[in-house]
């Protein structure tokens, strides 16, 4: 009897070891499925692009990479407002009605529209010469500025080229905060180093050749600051420019590739990653915009076009021959 009474007592025991242990597991289970669906959050980030160029295509791409990199799973919805402000407007207020997570904002314009349609959504920008003077130093927003001061170091390059240059044309949208404010330190540069400076200034692409006609019978060169209207017709600058013999300069390298002559410019597919690595910390670390500041970067490579250094006869001096990367 007592040998029974025993032998109960263990499988009763075990029993209950038994069922201690498979609620134990079950919890455990339950936890490892809890923490799998949170890692496994998916994020919308709405992308809003001014314009199609290289430049700013190459950003946008950077972008996305640095948050694949950051291991986050991103749904992208990605739109582009075709050189329209309005365009941009509806763009913009879209993304607030989809509650998206972030809006990542390609330039100026862009960022304005999405400014203007949210204050509680983060805003990551890039490709933004002067936040300050376009209005977005705001709580919601940061990102990465294409902003160098290295106008003094493209003219000096200039000069290498050709001793003989004393005015440049420099052919902008007027409409563009990020231009107006290119021309100006272009211009005081300029100034500084007995450079002649004639501004045309376009507000539509049909303005274009009748600009660039007139800018290239009074300029030894032309200064293309990163202007969207501008920059995204280059080869109808390029060939303008070629026929009249005449050097472009542009501010990025998207630019060079697409027929202008050289630029000592900034990486924008680095200048892009560099907004996507804010967006990881908004979004995978909880912090907010506020708590980021502006990246800018330095300018890299001294980047010229070999087909166009024929077409104008251009020949690259001994000083300048170890710092040149080509493209064709």
């Amino acid at each position: 009897m007592r040998k029974l009474s025993y032998l109960l007592c263990i499988m009763v025991l075990f029993s209950l070891i038994s069922c201690g242990n498979k609620e134990e597991n079950k919890e455990a289970e339950t936890k490892t499925e809890t923490a799998q669906t949170e890692g496994a959050k998916k994020y919308k980030i709405g992308i809003t692009q001014i314009v199609s160029h290289p430049a700013l295509d190459q950003s946008r791409e950077g972008f996305k990479d640095a948050l694949k990199e950051a291991g986050l799973d991103v749904e992208y919805d990605e739109q582009n407002a075709q050189g329209d402000i309005t365009i941009a407007n509806t763009i913009a207020n879209k993304f607030v009605t989809d509650k998206v997570d972030l809006i990542f904002s390609i330039a100026t314009p862009t960022t304005q529209a999405a400014v203007n349609a949210t204050s509680s959504i983060p805003i990551i920008f890039t490709a933004v010469t002067d936040p300050e003077a376009a209005g977005l130093i705001k709580p919601n927003v940061t990102g990465s500025s294409d902003r160098v001061d290295n106008v003094a170091e493209q003219l000096d390059v200039l000069k290498e080229l050709n001793p003989n240059a004393t005015t440049i044309g420099v052919l902008y949208n007027s409409s563009e905060q990020n231009s107006v404010t290119q021309v100006e330190l272009i211009k005081k540069i300029a100034a500084e180093k007995g450079i002649k400076v004639e501004e045309q200034a376009v507000t539509a692409v049909s303005e274009l050749t009748q600009a660039l006609d007139n800018l290239l019978s009074k300029a030894d060169a032309l200064y293309i600051p990163t202007d969207n209207l501008v920059v995204s017709n280059m080869p109808v600058v390029v060939e303008r420019a070629n026929a009249a013999k005449k050097i472009v300069i542009a501010t990025d390298e998207g630019s060079v590739t697409n027929g202008a002559l050289y630029t000592k410019g900034i990486d924008f597919y680095e200048l892009g990653k560099e907004a996507g690595k804010l967006a990881a910390q908004i979004l995978k670390d909880g912090k907010s915009p506020s708590d980021l500041e502006i990246v800018t970067l330095k300018p890299t490579n001294l980047v010229f076009n070999k087909k166009t250094m024929e077409a104008i006869g251009v020949t690259l001096p001994e000083k300048l021959k170890n710092e040149v990367k080509f493209v064709d």
